[in-house]
Formats: structure tokens, sequence, C-alpha cells
């Protein structure tokens, strides 16, 4: 680890850890808040989030090209907790409000992906490609270990204290994110003295235009290859979601208890992905490059899901479910993050918004729209199609760590 490195890397994985500790916290409530909409409404929610997420998007790329560096953080973090501040105080005012519980669901599914890509771009535009394959891993485990604390709260305080004031502690811990996640920033740019100064490169905005991006990531193979590949895994989360909401549905009857429940399931989730992050992601992208650790991801998947069809259970489903997030935030969030440490900051910043805001909400509205034609098979069939889908996935990963492994070369060769 290089002179510096270590005071960044704390810095980052400490910001990481209160910003999905906040989000956690968020996210149990929204699990809880679908059903009180109905699940019958689950795939009209996913379709209002992409259209929200078309709205976003033009004004988030308006700020990126025009907003110094250092201001990322502060600025759209700050915009996000006054947007809950406020859901939390109509919750607190009209708590069966069913209006205000599908608003929470699609700003939770709109903006959680905002929170967490300006996060990672303004790490992937702070670490180079060698660097990022030792410690993102180690980075991302931070935020494995703030989803754990997040989901823990719930599980503890959520039905003494009520969603409202979970809503405004999850606000705080977000804010908080903000001054480590500057700092981190700041301390990683110091690192790289051949690059330019530090204070004058943050002052820099990302530049550029809308239309540049988009097309770029439409004559781009590997910008394509990462939005099929991201695509796919929305489409077995998008399944898998309906599949779960069914057992729930069935086997929960009240707020109170289906938000413990998804508590205890995205404790679970962050405490896999956290043994992932710190004793797989390192060891494996070091040893055998991004190309192996990118193409483990769908392999998991596969066998995971195959074996969900030969028992097609609820409890099993549960398992399921739970592996197959951690091993997305586990393993296939940091190393599909390293794709991007080959790019030119505008790729880092909006072909990167693009593809994990808009295209991955554009998943969840495809995984809706095509879950009615295997519903009818049932959870076995449902998994063997999913389990289909990897397999694809598996040879999109492959191609896509070859071609990293080429770029990450010709950057350190570069370099020197």
């Amino acid at each position: 680890m290089g002179p510096g490195e270590g005071r960044a890397l704390l810095a980052a994985a400490g910001a990481y850890f209160l910003l999905l500790a906040g989000y956690y916290m968020l996210r149990s409530l929204r699990e809880a808040f679908a059903l009180e909409v109905g699940r019958d409404y689950i795939a009209s929610l996913f379709y209002v989030t992409f259209v929200v997420m078309l709205a976003i998007l033009p004004l988030y790329w308006f700020v990126v090209a025009r907003l110094p560096r250092r201001w990322l953080f502060p600025v759209i973090y700050s915009s996000v907790v006054s947007l809950f501040v406020l859901l939390g105080f109509g919750m607190a005012t009209d708590p069966g409000n069913r209006l205000y519980a599908a608003v929470f669901f699609v700003a939770v599914t709109s903006l959680n992906l905002f929170i967490v890509s300006v996060f990672w771009s303004v790490m992937v535009d702070a670490w180079r490609s060698t660097s990022a394959q030792r410690l993102f891993g180690f980075i991302a485990a931070g935020g494995s270990a703030g989803a754990i604390a997040g989901p823990l709260f719930n599980t503890l305080f959520v039905e003494r204290i009520g969603p409202s004031s979970t809503i405004f502690v999850a606000c705080g811990l977000i804010l908080a994110a903000v001054l480590l996640g500057r700092s981190a920033q700041r301390l990683e740019a110091l690192t790289e003295r051949d690059r330019l100064d530090p204070d004058a490169r943050l002052a820099l905005p990302v530049g550029g235009r809308a239309i540049d991006d988009l097309k770029r990531l439409a004559t781009s193979p590997y910008l394509l290859g990462i939005a099929a590949l991201i695509i796919g895994g929305q489409v077995l989360g998008g399944f898998m979601y309906q599949e779960q909401a069914k057992y729930v549905e069935a086997a929960y009857t009240t707020l109170a208890e289906r938000a413990a429940l998804f508590a205890r399931i995205d404790f679970s989730v962050s405490v896999a992905s956290l043994a992932f992050q710190t004793l797989v992601v390192g060891w494996v992208a070091s040893r055998g490059g991004l190309k192996l650790a990118l193409g483990l991801v769908p392999l998991l998947l596969a066998g995971s899901l195959a074996l969900l069809a030969l028992i097609p259970i609820g409890s099993v489903l549960i398992a399921t479910q739970v592996f197959r997030r951690a091993v997305d935030y586990g393993l296939f969030k940091p190393t599909r993050e390293m794709l991007f440490t080959v790019l030119n900051p505008e790729s880092k910043f909006k072909s990167k918004s693009l593809i994990d805001t808009l295209l991955q909400r554009g998943g969840d509205s495809l995984s809706q729209a095509l879950y009615p034609l295997v519903a009818g098979f049932g959870l076995a069939g449902v998994a063997w199609s999913l389990a289909g889908v990897s397999l694809v996935m598996l040879v999109v990963a492959v191609w896509l760590g070859t071609v990293f492994g080429d770029r990450a070369l010709h950057d350190d060769t570069s370099a020197r």
C-alpha cells in the first residue's frame, strides 16, 4: 500500500459504511411499504420508478457537467436527504397513507441508485485500476458492514421508534457519510503525485454534453457489455422479488412482521457480502484477474438457482434470495465497479450513471414485463429460466474481463 493510501482507504470505507447503513434502514422499510401498497401494484411501482429515472437523469447530467468534483457528494446527498425528511414528517402525521407508502417506495428505488452510483463514480475517478483491484473489495466491505448495521438497527428498534424516526436516523447517517467521502476524495488525490494538483483537479467539473454520452454508450461494445450484464442481473432480481413477495404476503400478515423479516434478510445478505468482499474479491482479482472474479458471479448464481429449481419451497427460496443478493453486492458490485476505472472521467460519471440508474431501472421494468410469461411455470420453472440467464451472463462477463485486462495493462504502461 502506497504512502497515504491507507488513510484514503479508511475514509472511503468509513463513508461507505455510513452511506449503506442509512440506505439499508430505508430499504427494509421500502419492502414493507410495498406490501402496504399491495403486491398487485409492485409492477406498476417499478414502471413509475423508471419514469422518475427518465426525469432525474438529465438533471443529474446537468449538475455533473458543471459542478466541481468536490461538491458532488454534498449537493446530491443533501437533496436526497431533504426528500426523505419530508416523507418522514408526512408519514408521522398520516401513518396509514398508501400514497406516502408508494412515494417512499419509488423514492428509495430510484434515488438509491444515485446514492450508490455517485459514491462509486467518485471512487473510480479517484483510484487507478491497479489500486482498485487491490482495494475496492475493502471499500465495499465497509459498505457491507454498514449494510449489517442498518438492518440490525431496524430489527432492534423499528418496532419501538416507528418508521418515521427510523427515516430521520438514516438521513443523519447519510449526511455524515458526506464528510468522510470528501475526505477520502482528497486523501487519495494527494497520493497521486504524477496527477494534476489535487485542489485544482477537484475544482474541475466533469464537463461534456449529455448527447455525447448517449452516443458513447451506443457505440462502445465495452459499455454495452457492462449494460447487458447489469440488465441480466436486474432480470434475475425482478423475478426473484416477485416470488419472494408471493411467499412473504402469504406467510406474514402485519407491516411490523414483514419489516422485521426483511431486516433479517438484509442482515444475512450483508454478513455474507462482507465475507465475499474481505475474503474473495481481492484475492481472486489479484491472482486470477478480473475475468475470473467477474465470471465467478454468474457461475455461483446458476448453481444456486438450479438448486432452487430442484427444491422449490419457501425456505429454499429465501435462502437463494439471500445468496443471490450476497453474490450481487459482495462480488458482482466491486468487480463491476473496477470495469469503469479504465475509462475517461466523462464515462466514469455520466456513462456510469446512465448504466447504473436508467438502464438498471429499465432492467427492472423489463423483468416485470417478462415475469408473467414464466410465472405460470411455478417457482421451479422461474428458477430454471434464471439459471439460463446466468449462463448468458457468464459469456459476457468473461469477454468484459478480457477487455479490461488489456486496457488496464495499457494504462499501467502509459503511466510509467
